[in-house]
């Protein structure tokens, strides 16, 4: 009698580690499952991008296949349009932060004057 509940017990105990070792079998895989579908979406975003500037390149070259030189003189010229405008907002922005600076200085001189 003595010795079937020992081997009742030890095959509990048995069954149990099992059971344990089997539940972290599969939560190791589920969590290594979702590391792979991760790297997947990145590979397609990243191939997506990928397509979208080729097909960019593909239009870009048909451009110039069907206008020529007229196509990259307007390139070039919307080029330095673009460049020249990007120059005057920058130095507007900061004759612009210059001004801020100044009046903020003079409203911290009123401050301390009133205090």
């Amino acid at each position: 009698m003595g010795s079937i509940k020992n081997i009742s017990i030890m095959l509990a105990v048995f069954l149990s580690l099992c059971a344990v070792v089997v539940k972290v079998s599969n939560i190791d895989a589920r969590y290594a499952k979702a590391a792979e579908v991760a790297m997947i979406a990145e590979r397609l975003d990243n191939k997506i991008i990928q397509d979208r500037m080729d097909n960019i390149q593909e239009r870009l070259w048909r451009m110039e296949d069907v206008w020529g030189e007229r196509f990259s003189v307007q390139t070039n010229r919307i080029h330095d349009t673009l460049e020249e405008l990007i120059h005057f907002m920058h130095e507007e922005a900061r004759d612009m932060f210059r001004r801020l600076q100044k009046d903020y200085a003079a409203l911290e001189k009123e401050l301390e004057d009133d205090d």
